[in-house]
């Protein structure tokens, strides 16, 4: 797997929350992991740090399988990016990882600019005054043509795309979201740049889905590869951490 594609891993945290599995999940951890878990004041935040770096760990290993789940150690970049530092390999893995209120994503690739972002799908959410404070003009007038219920499906298509394209890039919020704007069509996802962002559009191919009613995923390719990274999804690779 991951020779020229994109590994996704997605689920839901009630599909696999039952007793037995957060210790054997936390058991996978480094020690670091755990005591940064435990820093968590509220236990469901504690509980979904844990499956999502336990799932982390398992996606990988099913990716490289000569690798155990435990045996995985990470280190960070310039602005935060983890990265794969242990065992050495001659074609690195990369992985972006992403959760949000029991929904668990992460992404597994041979290319590194290659991102995941998942959000709940809030509709209590003001989609224009958020935009405001934080889109490109071109998307907040697209949200001012939409009536409230596609406004809202709309903002968490840009929410999420313009998250999936920083985490591909290693910028974290290093670069404001402004500076980029998307376009999301039944044809196709765009990205276009400020004149001083220094990227290219075309070597960019985006993709939206829905793992829940109440969830939205993007995945961001910045690979360059013809047509973009054909995408593997596949289901959780928890359940052998529980039995």
């Amino acid at each position: 797997m991951a020779d020229d594609r994109i590994e996704l891993f997605v689920g839901l945290i009630e599909a696999i929350d039952r007793p037995g599995a957060i210790e054997a999940c936390r058991r996978l951890l480094s020690v670091d992991e755990r005591a940064r878990a435990d820093r968590f004041m509220f236990e469901r935040h504690q509980r979904q740090y844990i499956f999502a770096h336990a799932m982390l760990r398992l996606a990988l290993s099913q990716v490289a399988r000569n690798v155990a789940p435990p045996d995985w150690s990470f280190t960070a970049g310039r602005y935060g990016r983890p990265f794969v530092a242990a065992p050495v390999s001659s074609t690195p893995l990369h992985f972006s990882l992403s959760h949000a209120d029991r929904c668990v994503a992460c992404v597994v690739s041979r290319h590194e600019a290659v991102g995941v972002d998942v959000e709940a799908v809030s509709r209590r959410v003001a989609p224009l005054s958020t935009a405001l404070r934080f889109f490109a003009p071109e998307e907040v007038e697209t949200l001012r043509g939409l009536p409230e219920p596609a406004a809202i499906e709309r903002f968490f298509d840009y929410w999420t795309l313009k998250e999936a394209y920083l985490k591909a890039r290693g910028f974290g919020l290093n670069l404001p979201l402004d500076a980029f704007a998307m376009q999301v069509s039944s044809e196709a996802i765009e990205i276009s740049f400020k004149p001083d962002i220094a990227d290219d559009p075309d070597g960019w191919r985006f993709s939206l889905c829905s793992p829940s009613p109440s969830h939205r995923l993007a995945i961001a390719d910045g690979s360059r590869a013809d047509g973009g990274l054909p995408i593997s999804r596949h289901a959780w690779p928890l359940q052998q951490a529980a039995e």
